[in-house]
């Protein structure tokens, strides 16, 4: 990755033309400030980046299923040892 500063993308434009060949990092105070790249390599990115949250709330769905599930069990034991204790009673 590149490194160039803000004031020098705004006076030499054509910098932008290396984003196609490798990411370029804009500096601002000598502080990284953004990232330029080629826009297919951020559509690949973006698609990634949807799938993998798309397979995290898969996964917190099951997880949420599995401790409803969970709770229920505990819940059916609970009331089944209460209704053996009364009976007794």
């Amino acid at each position: 990755m590149h490194t160039i500063s803000a004031t020098e993308i705004k006076q030499n434009s054509t910098r932008l033309q290396e984003a196609l060949r490798d990411d370029i990092l804009i500096t601002k105070r000598d502080k990284p400030f953004v990232v330029v790249m080629d826009y297919e390599k951020y559509i690949k990115l973006k698609t990634i980046e949807n799938k993998w949250n798309n397979n995290k709330e898969s996964d917190l769905a099951k997880e949420a299923k599995r401790i409803k599930k969970s709770a229920f069990t505990e819940h059916a034991l609970l009331d089944a040892t209460l209704s053996d204790g009364l009976d007794d009673v």
